[in-house]
């Protein structure tokens, strides 16, 4: 088949141009935060002090990378660890004053208006979008399971 006409490699391709927009927006902005690390911060700016795991089933990267970048979170001051008294073996991610403020630098970054334009460009319907989309990651995510 003609790549071009490929849905999935114009799906990843658009990800991976809209991946590097929004680093630039980030930088554009003056934050010092990939991609990456803003969609855990996202996460906790939703609801703090969340585990490893929770954290990870908003990622799409293996645990090692995972703990890399809330390594370069916790280091850039705006995360900390933190053991969970109840079960040593489970650590929570909570995040810092400075991480708080972060997000009220990171609204002025443009990154939301992406989602509203893509809305907008595939025919105005965000949520029947977006359930399209985690309907077809499922099923990928189950056949990667072997399911």
């Amino acid at each position: 088949m003609d790549i071009s006409q490929s849905i999935t490699y114009h799906i990843t391709r658009t990800g991976n141009i809209l991946r590097r927009l929004a680093a630039k927006k980030i930088r554009d902005a003056g934050l010092d935060v990939t991609p990456e690390e803003s969609v855990f911060l996202n996460q906790l700016w939703d609801r703090d002090e969340q585990s490893l795991s929770e954290l990870g089933r908003w990622s799409v990267k293996e645990p090692s990378t995972l703990t890399r970048q809330i390594d370069g979170l916790v280091k850039k001051g705006y995360v900390v660890r933190e053991v969970n008294p109840v079960d040593r073996r489970s650590v929570f991610v909570r995040l810092t004053p400075a991480g708080k403020a972060l997000k009220k630098r990171f609204e002025h970054t443009g990154i939301r208006q992406l989602d509203r334009d893509l809305a907008h460009a595939l025919g105005g319907n965000p949520e029947k979008l977006l359930r399209e989309l985690l309907d077809i990651c499922q099923t990928a995510e189950r056949e990667l399971r072997g399911e």
